[in-house]
């Protein structure tokens, strides 16, 4: 029977991966240290695999990895050890990729973030151990904010500007309503988190309709609505239906897509109402108890233990 070691995620700064190789450490899992190359072969290890070798009979790490990069998420181990893939970001452009580098490295046992992506897994896996475990966060990191009627920003997108629907389909009131001071820099973490703590509303869909053509189908949470909801910032848009199964309702409203701007210039004049703030009240408590990546890493280490590793 291996063993399960988790290898931290390579440090660039910031990297989400971290928040979930932590959750492992806090709730008790083992790791060994990875061997990550220097700079100057980074270009290698991102393109090129080193051949296989006589792998551990004793131990099998625990990885975190996106497609676009896997070989250097678990370089170099993948030539000596069993690979346990934890996978962000597996569009259907990548299946193919993914595929066969499983099948080179004899995975067994993977786990995905995305439900729809594990489903088409085990269809070409039947024989492969595959958990479906949903996007978490690290709750501590995210504070409840000012009540709604005291905060100063109408309208904020988290994310990168291709991906924001709002300021990319109507940059002209998008600039409008996004009133931030301008010495909030959100390049730091500290300029993010006021941001987050001042907004009132969002707009927010799944990549699935942000980028369709890269999503092709699959519909998946993000911690995107888990800092939302945990800064209880009224979320406008459409929630995947990962989120609404998890709690049981919609933390979202549905945005009328026949008449967008006229939609939510009603919600921001009405804002201040109870019902809203009852509402992000209500998403916050809901994170609280749905979406610490301990939570998940608790059911990861018992998951391992059924199907036949030691943690």
């Amino acid at each position: 029977m291996k063993t399960v070691k988790a290898v931290a995620p390579y440090s660039h700064g910031i990297n989400f991966k971290m928040q979930v190789y932590d959750a492992w450490v806090k709730t008790g899992g083992q790791t060994m240290k990875g061997h990550y190359p220097w700079r100057m072969f980074h270009r290698f290890a991102f393109n090129h695999e080193l051949p296989t070798i006589h792998k551990s009979k004793d131990i099998a790490q625990l990885r975190f990895v996106e497609p676009v990069s896997i070989n250097f998420d678990t370089f170099p181990d993948y030539a000596r050890y069993e690979i346990i893939p934890f996978v962000w970001d597996c569009w259907p452009g990548y299946f193919d990729k993914t595929c066969e580098w499983f099948k080179r490295h004899e995975v067994r046992t993977a786990i995905f973030t995305s439900s729809q992506t594990a489903e088409r897994m085990r269809e070409r896996f039947p024989e492969m151990n595959i958990l479906t475990i949903t996007e978490g966060i690290n709750i501590n990191l995210y504070d409840k904010g000012e009540e709604l009627k005291e905060r100063i920003i109408k309208v904020y997108e988290i994310g990168s500007v291709q991906r924001g629907y709002f300021k990319k389909k109507y940059p002209k009131e998008y600039a409008s309503l996004y009133n931030a001071p301008t010495d909030w820099d959100l390049a730091t973490t500290e300029g993010f988190k006021k941001h987050l703590e001042n907004t009132k509303l969002t707009v927010i869909f799944p990549k699935s309709i942000t980028e369709p053509d890269t999503a092709q189908g699959i519909e998946t949470l993000t911690q995107r609505y888990w800092e939302c909801m945990l800064s209880r910032i009224v979320m406008v848009g459409h929630a995947p239906k990962e989120l609404t199964d998890l709690l049981g309702y919609n933390p979202v409203i549905e945005l009328n897509r026949n008449s967008e701007l006229a939609h939510i210039n009603h919600i921001l004049d009405e804002i201040d109402e109870p019902k809203y703030q009852n509402l992000v009240d209500k998403n916050r408590n809901s994170a609280l108890q749905y979406a610490s990546w301990n939570i998940r890493m608790s059911h990861i280490l018992t998951w391992l233990k059924e199907v036949g590793y030691n943690v």
